[in-house]
């Protein structure tokens, strides 16, 4: 299938803090908050799946068909590889992740760096067997860094540094969903130039795509303002918006418009085995880039009474290994845990991980069923709700910008370095730099307390 046409900006999948409502400070060491406390977290319900979990992974499953092909059309890939992305990783991602409710699918910056990686090697990104070779190897590279316990690194990351990440990828949400929910598409590549950009051009928003939009974010609103409803939000705004364009035959951009929404589950593709040593990098990069992001999700999503999150975070890693590896096989692009996606899962109620494998398996059903109407989806729908899930993160990590501010310019500095670099430069670098800030600290305090004006270790004298 030929490649659609790159379409908006990089639409980013972080939005795990977004379900948490304004105000509400989340403390991540306190595992009774939450849903998952009354649900239990390595449980999958005393009877099956919840209404509450089917319900979410109906909503995932809605969100997965134009952010997925989306995510992979800005990265000038299959779009249609990109909606398979969230069935078979979906399922083995949450059959055996440590974090409930985790959601394993593809993000806008793996895709972006699945671009880069598919360049860097000069392979056809048209090529399903050189797709799937990639995410062959990023399931690799990631069994890899489980069995050497690199989620040491990610856990030592500190909390300005994880904010700054956090709140940079949450402005590239607003920035990417920008193109869908105003119709205006700057041309500049930096994040926060696109979002002046957009702003300065308000004259030139499309007044249609804007009113789908606003009525979106209106009735999102409307009805998340009540307690008994608030899980229903996301998929009221989504199917009554959409009834409403397609009832009055308004001419907006529809996913379908990303390129052929596919109408059935792909044939098993077997990797071109010849280009695996040329994609070895690229693959490690994606698997850090990916691993990155899913770090995040523990520290936000209540675990319960089973499970630390630590020991949650050890199982997260073979999870999206295995679920890379799995995908592999069925045209899947190169998978990791979506902060977006939980964050959509955890706003619509969901209880257990059911909420994965049941998205994997709505989404298969879409595909095969109703893979038309499905691609009638108008994009400014979907970008009134990116923005939203994007602004409820920046809201959500208030109280954790705030104890950074009071920690002292050392940790102001930090956060404002670490989402300096998220939205200026690639990701893989910036989740290096943010490594480096959170372990510098510690280096100078070692050397402070082992190094004192000419004396020996612990200030003894040599």
């Amino acid at each position: 299938m030929p490649c659609a046409e790159r379409h908006g900006g990089p639409v980013d999948n972080v939005g795990a803090d977004a379900v948490a409502d304004p105000g509400t400070e989340r403390d991540p060491a306190n595992t009774s908050q939450g849903p998952l406390a009354r649900g239990g977290s390595g449980r999958w319900g005393s009877r099956g799946p919840a209404g509450a979990d089917v319900t979410a992974g109906v909503i995932v499953a809605l969100f997965s068909v134009p952010e997925g092909m989306a995510f992979a059309a800005i990265a000038g890939l299959d779009p249609a590889a990109g909606l398979y992305s969230g069935v078979v990783p979906a399922v083995v991602g949450s059959l055996l992740a440590g974090t409930p409710l985790m959601v394993t699918t593809l993000t806008s910056a793996i895709a972006l760096s699945s671009q880069e990686a598919l360049g860097n090697a000069r392979l056809d990104p048209s090529d399903p067997r050189n797709l799937a070779a990639l995410t062959l190897l990023v399931g690799l590279a990631m069994a890899v860094f489980a069995l050497v316990r690199l989620g040491a690194v990610f856990r030592a990351v500190s909390v300005p540094v994880m904010t700054g990440f956090s709140l940079g990828i949450a402005v590239q949400i607003v920035a990417g969903a920008l193109a869908d929910a105003t119709g205006f598409r700057s041309t500049h590549h930096n994040t926060l130039v696109r979002i002046a950009d957009g702003l300065a051009h308000a004259g030139a928003w499309d007044r249609g795509v804007v009113t789908a939009a606003m009525a979106t974010v209106a009735v999102w609103a409307v009805v998340h303002a009540s307690r008994r409803w608030r899980p229903w939000a996301v998929l009221v705004a989504l199917v009554t918006v959409s009834a409403m364009v397609a009832a009055w035959r308004v001419p907006l951009p529809l996913a379908s418009s990303l390129g052929p929404v596919p109408t059935g589950l792909p044939d098993v593709t077997l990797p071109d085995w010849s280009v695996l040593p040329a994609l070895v990098p690229g693959a490690c990069a994606v698997a850090v880039v990916a691993l990155a992001q899913a770090a995040g999700i523990p520290s936000v999503v209540p675990v319960g009474e089973v499970t630390s999150g630590r020991k949650a975070w050890r199982a997260d890693l073979p999870a999206q290994a295995a679920a890379n590896l799995a995908g592999a096989f069925f045209r899947a692009l190169p998978a990791g845990g979506s902060l977006s996606r939980t964050g959509v899962a955890l706003a619509a109620g969901a209880r257990t991980r059911w909420v994965g494998v049941v998205s994997g398996v709505v989404l298969a059903v879409l595909v095969c069923a109703m893979g038309r109407a499905i691609g009638r989806i108008p994009l400014a729908v979907v970008g009134g709700l990116i923005v939203v899930v994007g602004a409820k993160l920046i809201v959500g990590r208030s109280a954790d910008v705030r104890r950074a501010w009071r920690s002292g310019p050392i940790g102001v500095t930090t956060l404002l370095l670490t989402f300096l670099a998220t939205t200026q430069i690639a990701l893989h670098y910036a989740i290096a730099a943010g490594v480096l800030l959170s372990l510098a600290p510690r280096a100078m305090a070692a050397v402070r307390g082992r190094v004192r004006w000419g004396r020996g270790p612990a200030g003894e004298a040599p």
